[in-house]
């Protein structure tokens, strides 16, 4: 059964991104929005615990690992969807981290930084961003975002410049020669909050410059970033690393489909982790079991 609607696709090539409703069971959702704050040591009721005395240095956190995590990567209804807007459903899916977004205690003349002020406790988002190479041409790749908390638009929520895909390599073309696409008023170009409900997955064209906003709600928006891309089954060293990463609990980002692929290291859930179970989808999308032919 189809998870995009005729509407959703019309939407998609208009705006470059899509809403995928309750992706993932509820069950799922307070499974992973729990496991992110163990590892966190927070306490969803304690607020002063969301600042902790050592700054986190930015919202997200070093945990890839998790059996909540990694059954939100293997559930049916997500791969469905990246299947759809991909045309195969051999794909591969990335190792990415959590994210806790917690309200904003900064001062008006602090916000927006990047947690540089040894005085402030408070993790600030990074700013509009692409995490590909804006060059033309410009490759075609999709990243996800799935929301474990009701986030409202000033709630720390996704942040993109709807429709930016269609229009991103004729902007490059009437840049200055010397002008760092990275370093202009990305704002400016009709950045907008995508508000959302716990278990909504925000799916996005890579062309678009993404961020997440400050949080001026009172509770934490707590995410998960999900996404999927054809698989490398060629390339064995790849396919070694991944495999590496998830037995042994390294941290470290796989998301080959951006180059965002970094050295494994022995962290926290290397220590405490045990290795995830599979799901026989679950066992292709990281490459452990091969896809059938090409469909």
């Amino acid at each position: 059964m189809s998870v995009l609607s005729e509407e959703d696709r019309a939407f998609w090539d208009e705006n470059g991104y899509v809403i995928i409703h309750d992706a993932v069971p509820a069950e799922n959702i307070k499974a992973a929005e729990n496991a992110i704050w163990n590892f966190l040591e927070m306490w969803p009721d304690n607020p002063d615990s969301w600042y902790p005395d050592t700054p986190r240095k930015n919202i997200t956190m070093e945990m890839y690992h998790h059996q909540a995590l990694w059954d939100n990567r293997q559930y049916p209804r997500i791969h469905q969807a990246f299947a759809e807007i991909w045309g195969t459903d051999r794909l591969w899916v990335s190792i990415d981290r959590a994210s806790m977004n917690p309200p904003d205690r900064t001062s008006p003349k602090e916000a927006g930084k990047l947690n540089g002020d040894s005085h402030s406790k408070q993790p600030i988002p990074l700013p509009l961003h692409w995490d590909i190479a804006v060059e033309r041409p410009i490759p075609f790749c999709v990243q996800g975002v799935l929301y474990l908390t009701d986030t409202a638009a000033d709630g720390g929520a996704f942040i993109c410049v709807p429709g930016f895909h269609r229009k991103l390599e004729a902007w490059l073309a009437n840049l200055p020669a010397d002008a760092d696409p990275r370093k202009q008023d990305l704002m400016s170009l009709g950045a907008t909050p995508i508000p959302g409900k716990a278990g909504d997955l925000i799916i996005w064209h890579s062309s678009l410059p993404h961020g997440a906003g400050l949080n001026t709600r009172r509770y934490p928006r707590v995410v998960q970033y999900i996404t999927m891309y054809p698989v490398q089954e060629k390339d064995e060293n790849i396919l070694t690393h991944r495999v590496n990463a998830w037995r042994n609990n390294l941290a470290g980002l796989i998301v080959e489909a951006t180059d965002s692929t970094w050295e494994l290291r022995k962290e926290k859930e290397h220590a405490v982790g045990q290795t995830a179970n599979l799901s026989p989808l679950g066992r292709k999308l990281l490459g452990l079991d091969r896809w059938e032919s090409a469909s």
